[in-house]
């Protein structure tokens, strides 16, 4: 039997909202007694629909309805700190390429060739083979979640296990490319062209191994000097969705560089993007030029692009 519907907010309309049989129902304006009446209806329907032990067949349902209801269940699923993590994303480009053959196709005629024929079109349009398995993976998951949300049978899904994802030597999809480290002469080279917190934040990821998220929101409170050997441990990290702790030890030229940096930060952030941009207009309009005030620590992008 399909989930009982349950009343819910759309917060954009500030209408009542309600899902039966896999599709999106609204019922007027919140918490009135028409958008309550209407609401009594469908559960008189689903009542119905349950007493009498059959099972509504969501044939209409869309691939293109499947990845709006996914997406808006991953939009939560998938976040951090409130806002949609990178898996969401990577969900997104997902389904993208999966709409965009087959947005009107119903869930019930999707099925393995369809998914083969996507799979195709994927690697004719150059994308690399891990960049096609991972969204297969992805794609999988979606129909995977629709049947634990009883929006179709379970044999749709079961039916696209069967697609293998695209093996090496078996495929004309560009192969995975190993990405060997950076010789340390290219990290020098780019030193007179980039700015202080830049380069310390560079220095800093070299010489503790940190991801350059990691290195980007280092705060003065989350490192422990009560050892010869600092400990920086990271309020946010890639693994903390897991419940797993993240150590950095933090060694003698380190500790010197990190203490380099002590006056230049504004907050308890170490590296300040304020501090780059001061230094980029003095260089280039003169001491009397007033930067504008920015946030008060690097992202990982934000650090790419100053790169």
């Amino acid at each position: 039997m399909a989930r009982k519907p349950v009343y819910g907010l759309h917060k954009a309309t500030n209408q009542a909202r309600t899902t039966f049989n896999g599709k999106r129902l609204y019922l007027g304006q919140y918490d009135s007694p028409e958008s309550r009446r209407k609401f009594d209806e469908v559960l008189a329907r689903w009542d119905a629909a349950k007493a009498s032990g059959k099972t509504p067949k969501l044939t209409n349902i869309t691939v293109g309805r499947l990845a709006i209801l996914f997406l808006e269940f991953a939009r939560t699923e998938y976040s951090k700190n409130g806002k949609p993590a990178a898996e969401f994303n990577n969900f997104r480009q997902a389904l993208r390429s999966l709409t965009q053959l087959y947005v009107g196709c119903r869930v019930v005629d999707f099925g393995p060739k369809k998914l083969k024929l996507l799979l195709s079109a994927m690697v004719e349009q150059g994308l690399a083979q891990s960049t096609i398995n991972n969204r297969l993976r992805r794609i999988k998951q979606a129909f995977n979640w629709g049947v634990s949300e009883e929006l179709f049978s379970v044999d749709i899904a079961q039916a696209l296990q069967s697609v293998r994802g695209l093996r090496r030597g078996k495929t004309k999809a560009k192969p995975p490319s190993p990405k060997p480290p950076v010789s340390i002469e290219h990290v020098d080279a780019i030193k007179s062209h980039v700015t202080r917190p830049v380069w310390g934040l560079i220095q800093f990821a070299l010489l503790t191994g940190c991801r350059p998220s990691e290195a980007c929101v280092v705060r003065w409170s989350e490192i422990d000097k009560s050892g010869a050997v600092w400990v920086y441990q990271p309020g946010e990290h890639k693994t903390e969705h897991h419940n797993k702790s993240r150590m950095i030890a933090i060694g003698p030229k380190a500790q010197q560089l990190l203490d380099s940096f002590r006056e230049l930060s504004r907050s308890d952030y170490v590296f300040d993007p304020q501090a780059w941009l001061d230094e980029f207009v003095r260089t280039n309009y003169g001491e009397h030029a007033t930067a504008r005030t920015v946030g008060e620590r690097y992202t990982k992008d934000s650090l790419y692009t100053a790169i």
